[in-house]
Order: structure tokens, then C-alpha cells, then sequence
């Protein structure tokens, strides 16, 4: 799993390092896609971020949100519905 997390950070250090020569070309050859790729360079890593803490929240491998709380919030949910 470790091995997979570095191969999956390199891939996208390089996504987004491609994405930056790539605004900076655009930029520099007044191509129509640069505020695309401006977007896409802001909006990759924060896509990225979520879909990581979402991942960790949902495994309880969280600092959020700890197990014992997380249990404790789906009993006490189950027990508003039943009653």
C-alpha cells in the first residue's frame, strides 16, 4: 500500500508540474487554453485533497473524526431512528 501511495504522489507531482509548463507555454504563446489549464492547476491538487481526506474520514484512519467517536455518532443515530 505504501508502495502504491509514492508511485500515485509521483504521478501527480508530474500531473501537475505538466500542467504548469503547460499554462506558462500557453501564457507565453497567447493560446486559448491557458485559463484552462490555469484552472486545472489550481483545481487538481484541491480535487485531490478531498478525495484523500474523504478516503482517510471513511477508513476512520482520520485524526478528524476518531473511531470510538465515529461508533458512538452511528448509535446514537440508530437509536433516534428505532425510538
Amino acid at each position: 500500500m505504501k508502495r502504491l501511495r509514492q508511485i500515485m504522489a509521483w504521478l501527480t507531482i508530474v500531473l501537475i508540474a505538466g500542467l504548469i509548463i503547460g499554462a506558462v507555454v500557453c501564457a507565453i504563446t497567447g493560446s486559448r487554453y491557458f485559463f484552462g489549464l490555469l484552472a486545472l492547476a489550481m483545481a487538481v491538487p484541491i480535487v485531490l485533497w478531498v478525495f484523500m481526506w474523504f478516503t482517510r474520514l471513511i477508513h476512520g484512519d482520520s485524526d478528524v473524526v476518531s473511531k470510538e467517536d465515529m461508533y458512538a455518532s452511528n448509535r446514537k443515530n440508530d437509536s433516534e431512528e428505532e425510538g
